[in-house]
């Protein structure tokens, strides 16, 4: 939800498609090919970094490898990649995946480049690259950075957005590559340890991810902590919230539209689009491009009735299905972060989180940034984060 601007996207006229290339026999999760982009060092990244002083984190020179990997894309084979940086003068791997924030994935906007797997080193493109990736990496922690796919290499795929469980896929396959070249190509010693991170968007694909970790790979690591800036953590109570204002805040509706369609596409529910609109939808792009800023004039009346009543149950049971604040306990900590003034991702998103997973015997913290917007709390979350993941090292 990294500024979304509106009127962007009426400059959207069509996707191109690629042929998709040929395949040879890999596992998923396996790294298929690595190569070095650039190498940084102290000065060059603090002239990088913009949401906080630099000289608060900057501790090491860093290079940055994209990473080929492959992984599943609606049950398909389909290869991805990542950005992994490794920061200099270090014997240990402290892994951290940093999951970024919204970007609309239109090649018209230029998708096919704002992937991390594509940083060389610039100095003004890939914010979060340069902010969270470097400054994390500087301080001394291997950060992976995955694309995700519908962006880069998987450009002309649809994203899977706020469908968290087939958003999930990629991520860990990225991971497990990350954990390969880590073995394999370093003398690095890794010892399963895993940090978690993500802003927004990536603030739910952060936490769902320490639940999914924990539960199906266990094996291959340890979730020590999670922390999330803005993260869209509970959807059931966004959207349900958004459709029973019907739309106080008229700017999330582009976005909420694109992401029923996600979770229509990815879950199982995959309903003929006309159930859920009142205007044509037949993919990613139409979703976000709403004909109207009133909800009425964009989604269906018996869809926005049975969520408002909770009667669409096969709805609201997707909509819990990636919704994460409560039916689990953590193991490893939780550190929440979120603004007080976001009129994006409202902070009672975090205060559910906070709540339902205290109540489950999570070690939960919430901090809350007084008067803080959807994208003014960079410099404290990862100064922050910083600060609580050392103190776990």
């Amino acid at each position: 939800m990294n500024k979304i601007i509106y009127l962007s996207l009426a400059l959207f006229l069509f996707s191109g498609c690629e042929k998709e290339a040929d395949f040879t026999p890999a596992e998923r999760g396996e790294l298929l090919e690595s190569s070095l982009n650039g190498a940084l060092g102290v000065e060059e990244i603090k002239e990088r970094i913009t949401e906080l002083d630099p000289e608060t984190i900057v501790k090491h020179g860093v290079r940055f490898y994209r990473l080929t990997y492959r992984t599943e894309y609606q049950g398909k084979p389909i290869n991805s990649a990542g950005l992994l940086v490794i920061p200099e003068g270090v014997t240990d791997a402290r892994l951290l995946m940093y999951c970024h924030g919204t970007e609309i994935p239109s090649r018209l906007l230029g998708s096919e480049n704002i992937a991390p797997s594509l940083y060389k080193g610039s100095t003004d493109t890939h914010r979060d690259v340069r902010n969270m990736g470097l400054g994390w990496a500087s301080a001394g922690y291997v950060v992976f950075l995955p694309d995700y796919i519908g962006f880069g290499l998987t450009a002309d795929k649809d994203h899977p957005y706020i469908c968290f469980p087939e958003l999930f896929k990629a991520n860990i396959d990225g991971l497990l590559a990350s954990r390969s070249f880590l073995l394999s190509q370093t003398d690095l010693v890794y010892d399963q340890n895993l940090f978690i991170t993500g802003w927004s968007q990536g603030g739910g694909a952060c936490l769902s991810a320490h639940k999914y970790i924990q539960e199906q790979y266990g094996e291959e690591f340890r979730v020590v902590a999670s922390s999330s800036l803005a993260g869209l953590s509970n959807v059931k109570w966004y959207v349900s919230q958004f459709i029973r204002s019907r739309g106080s805040n008229k700017l999330v509706l582009p976005i909420l539209s694109w992401g029923v369609y996600a979770i229509n596409k990815f879950s199982g529910l995959r309903r003929p689009t006309d159930q859920l609109y009142s205007y044509p939808v037949y993919d990613e792009m139409s979703a976000l491009i709403v004909p109207s800023l009133n909800p009425e004039r964009v989604f269906n009346h018996l869809f926005m009735a049975g969520v408002i009543t909770g009667s669409d149950t096969e709805v609201m049971k997707v909509l819990e299905d990636n919704s994460f604040h409560q039916g689990w306990k953590p193991r490893g900590k939780v550190f929440l972060h979120h603004g007080d003034a976001d009129d994006l991702v409202p902070i009672t998103v975090s205060t559910t989180v906070l709540e339902g997973l205290k109540n489950e015997g999570g070690d939960v913290t919430l901090y809350r940034y007084e008067g803080g917007k959807h994208d003014t709390e960079l410099g404290n979350f990862i100064k922050n984060t910083l600060a609580d993941f050392d103190l776990l090292k």
